[in-house]
């Protein structure tokens, strides 16, 4: 399950059409915003098969994550949160921007236009509990869910 969640993620950076050029961005929110909108998200959390560190910086977050199990092993990708945006990096490919569209709480949602649809990625802590869905505007297909700690 997990292993397909990271090879969807991958996918759906690297599809045959290819990504469209990102819309132009918001201006960034101020360095003191940032830090509050994201220390909900600092700190390690953990699944069986990966670990993701965060850790709150002056302009957001950034979050590292690698496989920890056999079949995970050699995953990784980095996340950068920075105001009203995300940027994911996986090691093969460019990385990616995502614009936040939606925001409640500990929940935050973000998306990037591709030439096939839309991705969205959606981060929403509860709790001990942080769980990471992707999908697309209709729908998210895949849920990872980690434990803090």
């Amino acid at each position: 399950m997990m292993f397909a969640f990271l090879m969807s993620l991958i996918t759906m950076f690297m599809s045959p059409a290819g990504v469209a050029a990102a819309p132009a961005q918001p201006a960034a929110a101020p360095v003191a915003a940032a830090q509050t909108q994201f220390d909900w998200l600092g700190g390690t959390w953990r699944t069986d098969a990966l670990e993701m560190q965060c850790k709150v910086t002056s302009a957001g977050a950034a979050c590292r994550e690698e496989g920890r199990s056999a079949a995970m092993k050699g995953a990784e990708a980095d996340l950068t949160f920075t105001g009203a945006q995300l940027k994911v990096a996986l090691p093969t490919i460019p990385a990616s921007t995502f614009t936040e569209i939606a925001r409640d709480g500990q929940s935050v949602t973000y998306e990037m236009k591709t030439k096939v649809g839309v991705a969205r990625l959606r981060f929403t802590r509860d709790g001990d509990t942080l769980k990471v869905e992707r999908g697309n505007d209709k729908t998210y297909a895949t849920t990872m869910t980690y434990q803090k700690g």
